[in-house]
């Protein structure tokens, strides 16, 4: 089974990552005249908003904003797989932190979406459930 995931897991990774991308920059359900390029620097913010707003009214939408950043970015916490130094949860949580900043400013600076600082938290905490999945599945596999 190692086998398999140390061959497949860095094209799936690859593959994955250009459908994300797509997602966040070209995918059409993200345009909308409403939305404002800002950034969001206020932690927390959007989350309470959606968990105590937007859910009185569109549950499906509250959910799948705050489920969907993080279950989007698990896959992420595999990184060691491909780089042995991503083994280190310093070091993963590290760089995946600096690299999803680098995307949310990005949807600011090309006017692609706003860059939030909820989303970076909720990213990261989906990148580090990851890591413990890795982390613990390995693990139970090599005893």
């Amino acid at each position: 089974m190692r086998l398999f995931v140390n061959r497949y897991y860095p094209v799936f990774i690859n593959v994955y990552t250009v459908w994300i991308l797509y997602l966040l920059f070209f995918a059409s359900f993200r345009y909308s005249p409403t939305i404002l390029f800002e950034i969001k620097t206020v932690p927390f913010e959007t989350i309470n908003e959606y968990s105590t707003n937007v859910i009185k009214f569109d549950k499906i939408e509250a959910i799948k904003n705050i489920l969907g950043n993080i279950i989007l970015f698990i896959p992420y916490g595999f990184l060691g797989i491909i780089y042995p130094r991503l083994n280190q949860f310093k070091w993963l949580l590290l760089s995946f932190f600096l690299i999803i900043n680098i995307v949310e400013f990005s949807q600011y600076y090309f006017k692609k979406g706003y860059a939030d600082v909820d989303d970076v938290i909720l990213n990261t905490f989906g990148a580090v459930i990851g890591f413990f999945i890795y982390k613990k599945w390995f693990i139970i596999k090599d005893k």
